[in-house]
């Protein structure tokens, strides 16, 4: 085995570790709570991970550039394990969501750098496949992630879903640490200040987004704090002579696009995971396992088209892939929008979606590793992520607004996850229309956007991050 096909091997392991840790939580949680109490703050062993994981996306990205991929990787796979040893050492549940936000800063380097690190190391060729493994093994984890969670926890206990981390974790630093070459940067500052007010701007905004139900009467004090953190990250960023975030990057008309398309297609896709199980099993009254079972095209879809929409972005126009992004992602709203009852519509809306999940990645991951020059390879990836993974934070807040609002109008908060009657079962399909309706408008948006994507081949631009 050669050591670039290793190299791979490990870093697809470590993208495995980082994707499953968000997901895998859920269906342990039970035994946790039973064994640690704290059943009142059991949600922040998610979002804790999510929050971390996310705002520190752009900042690793920075680092890498600025010190190298190598050190800033091992260094986050490093945070991550010993993160995660912490909580399987967890004592109570505050310990835990303390421990969870520390393996989420390692998991955010995980998540990042191997796409900055695949952008780096392999030829514009080579890397249309090996993004297409990354970008499924990504997609396989995120769904995986709950049965084999509750396969460990039936087997071993719930402590063993964060300890065995550890044996891989250390095989992905003993790999990248041996065979990834050390890289010489020409930029040495960092931008802290402009790092603290993008954390201090980003953390609040994420929290509110995932916990707004909770919130209550801070909200207001949540958002304005955010508010003041962005405009003092923006100003800071214009007069800072080595930025977190270059904002001339989007002045390039394929980022531009690329960073708007994985905004929007965040919000659609995983807002539809998100909410489509709650419309399954309260509206059609198929069980948990059947619901995850019927959502399982949206990953499949994405699977499947990450290698061929790299492939394509690099072989033809990358005006092709990117309004087949977008057509993919309208087609499958629709359908979704149109399906009631019928499966085999359901399913067929739910692969179109997870195909124009998985051709937006991929397309506009190779076009930006393709265009960017090698010194802000890492931030313009993380930014990608970031993101994508802010549209599907919006997404959760939006999208419930409608059902919200009928939950509260109906008042079904007791009544979800029980035999509903005809009358509250229509109202309920009428939120999640008025929602899908919402994620047709970004998916058409998405497809507007990527209509007026530049007709080039990227094969004759060069590439400039190799």
């Amino acid at each position: 085995m050669t050591g670039q096909r290793l190299l791979l091997i490990g870093l697809l392991m470590g993208i495995f570790l980082a994707a499953i840790d968000s997901t895998v939580v859920g269906v342990a949680l039970p035994s946790i709570v039973s064994s640690l109490k704290g059943l009142n703050i059991y949600s922040w062993a998610f979002t804790a991970y999510i929050l971390t994981s996310t705002v520190t996306g752009p900042l690793w990205g920075k680092l890498s550039d600025v010190y190298g991929r190598r050190f800033i990787y091992v260094a986050g796979v490093l945070i991550f394990l010993a993160g995660s040893l912490l909580c399987g050492l967890a004592q109570d549940m505050v310990q835990l969501v303390l421990f969870r936000g520390i393996q989420g800063l390692g998991g955010g380097a995980l998540l990042v750098l191997t796409f900055t690190i695949v952008g780096e190391i392999f030829t514009l060729k080579e890397r249309a496949k090996a993004t297409g493994y990354t970008s499924s093994v990504w997609a396989v984890a995120s769904i995986v992630g709950p049965p084999l969670g509750g396969f460990i926890v039936d087997t071993v206990g719930w402590r063993w879903i964060f300890l065995i981390n550890l044996p891989v974790g250390l095989f992905c630093v003993a790999t990248v640490g041996r065979i990834l070459k050390t890289t010489t940067r020409t930029e040495t500052k960092i931008d802290v200040s402009g790092s603290i007010l993008f954390l201090l701007a980003a953390s609040p905004l994420l929290l509110y987004l995932s916990e707004f139900q909770n919130i209550g009467e801070t909200a207001p004090l949540i958002l304005l704090t955010s508010g003041a953190a962005f405009t003092l990250f923006f100003y800071n960023e214009r007069r800072s002579p080595s930025p977190l975030i270059p904002f001339h990057l989007f002045r390039e008309k394929i980022l531009r696009t690329g960073f708007l398309g994985n905004l929007l297609a965040g919000f659609v896709f995983f807002g539809i995971i998100a909410y489509m199980p709650l419309y399954l099993q309260t509206v059609l009254g198929y069980s948990a396992t059947f619901s995850g079972v019927l959502l399982l095209p949206l990953v499949l879809g994405w699977v499947a088209s990450a290698n061929a929409a790299a492939q394509l972005a690099i072989r033809s126009s990358l005006k092709i892939p990117a309004i087949l992004s977008g057509f993919f992602l309208v087609s499958g709203t629709v359908f979704l929008s149109l399906a009631s009852q019928n499966i085999p519509v359901l399913l067929t809306g739910f692969a179109l979606t997870g195909l124009g999940m998985g051709f937006t990645v991929s397309t506009f991951l190779i076009a930006t590793q393709t265009v960017v020059p090698r010194g802000v390879l890492g931030v313009a990836t993380s930014l990608l992520s970031f993101l994508r993974l802010m549209g599907g934070a919006i997404s959760a807040a939006v999208l419930w607004l409608p059902i919200g609002a009928l939950v509260r109008d109906l008042g079904l908060q007791q009544s979800v996850g029980v035999v509903l009657s005809e009358a509250e079962k229509t109202a309920f399909t009428a939120g999640f229309s008025q929602s899908l309706a919402i994620a047709i408008a970004a998916s058409a948006i998405a497809l507007a956007l990527y209509i007026f994507t530049p007709s080039i081949k990227l094969a004759k631009l060069g590439d400039k991050s190799s």
